[in-house]
Formats: structure tokens, C-alpha cells, sequence
């Protein structure tokens, strides 16, 4: 299952999510880019929950209408970079009615563990060592990363019949992600609501 390779080692961490939610709390995750809150937020979402990422991307419009709901008693689960209002923008306001949660990196072991089934092999064992060592490091704990390079190792290796250089797959899923964050995002000027 796909899904579980994206959540080793998170267990704890979305037992607490849970708890929060189920108490009525709004919550903030927030990590580097590759740390995996998107695949924490698919993993706790549920019915009657507003989801909001990116959460630094909300507009001041959107910033008003979430306050209101959050009166009303709305729970909210959010994702962002960046934990500090002041970079928040819009939303920066209202942060403090979430509580934060910080997604940290996993260990190395969990890390290898998503590249090997990435690539098809449930415990590494058949794939280079050495190969999946570097792809963990290049990765530094984030396993969007880990997953990204190792579902294009997987399909390279379909194509082509053996593993690219872990650089290889490093630069064509950072660049990949590059191209996805770089996007031009249409925004107005900026103007103090009545919120």
C-alpha cells in the first residue's frame, strides 16, 4: 500500500494530530518543503474538516471568511512552511487560534525503508546499498523527497533496466519541484480588509 510507505515512522505524530482535531482544535502543521504534511493531511482528514494547504497562501478574503468559520467553531487542519504570522501574511492574524505542530525528519532507517519500496523492494534487500544509503541522505529526512526520487529511480529503472545515479535522480525531482514552486501566482495588491 502506497499510502503506508508515505507515513512510516508517523504514527505517533498523527495519534497527536487525531487527539487534537477530535478535541475540537484547529491545527497548523508545519515543515520544510518534502517533510510530508500533505500526506499527513490526506492521512487525518475526515468529513466536517476544513483543509487548508498551502495555509501561506491564503487570501485576505479567504483569511476573513476562515476567522469567521473558526468563530463558528469550524475545526481546521492547515498546512505551511513557515510558522511565524509575520510571514504568514494574510492568515498570519488568525494563526494563533491553531495549535502548532512541527513535522520533523525521519530517521535514516525509516528513510531507506521508503526508497526500497519505492523501487519495488520491500526491505532493500535486493537493491544496491550503497545506492539507497545516498538517496537517503540526499533526501535529509524528508520523505516527499525520499518517495519523489525514488518513484522516478522505479521508472527508470523500467526504462532503462538499471537504478540512475542517486545525483540523477536527485536534480530531476528537485527540479521538478522547482518548476512546481516557482509557478506564477496571480495576486492583486495587497489591502487591509475590514475582517
Amino acid at each position: 500500500m502506497r499510502h503506508a510507505i508515505d507515513l512510516l515512522g508517523r504514527d505517533a505524530l498523527i495519534g497527536r494530530i487525531r487527539e487534537s482535531l477530535n478535541a475540537g482544535q484547529s491545527v497548523l502543521l508545519f515543515g520544510p518543503e518534502g517533510i510530508g504534511k500533505s500526506a499527513i493531511i490526506t492521512a487525518v482528514s475526515r468529513d466536517g474538516l476544513v483543509v487548508v494547504d498551502p495555509f501561506e497562501h491564503v487570501t485576505p478574503q479567504r483569511a476573513c471568511r476562515m476567522r469567521r468559520a473558526l468563530d463558528r467553531g469550524v475545526v481546521h487542519l492547515a498546512a505551511s512552511r513557515v510558522a511565524r504570522g509575520r510571514e504568514l501574511g494574510s492568515v498570519g492574524r488568525i494563526m494563533w487560534r491553531f495549535s502548532t505542530v512541527r513535522v520533523r525528519e525521519l530517521p535514516d532507517p525509516f528513510i531507506r525503508r521508503i526508497v526500497a519500496g519505492e523501487v519495488g523492494e520491500a526491505d532493500g534487500a535486493g537493491v544496491r546499498r550503497a545506492w539507497v544509503h545516498e538517496i537517503a541522505a540526499l533526501s535529509q529526512g524528508r520523505p516527499g523527497f525520499a518517495t519523489a526520487m525514488g518513484r522516478f529511480a522505479a521508472e527508470w529503472n523500467r526504462q532503462h533496466g538499471y537504478l540512475p545515479m542517486p545525483a540523477l535522480a536527485f536534480a530531476a525531482t528537485r527540479e521538478d519541484a522547482t518548476i512546481r514552486t516557482l509557478r506564477p501566482v496571480a495576486q492583486g495588491p495587497r489591502r487591509q480588509t475590514g475582517c
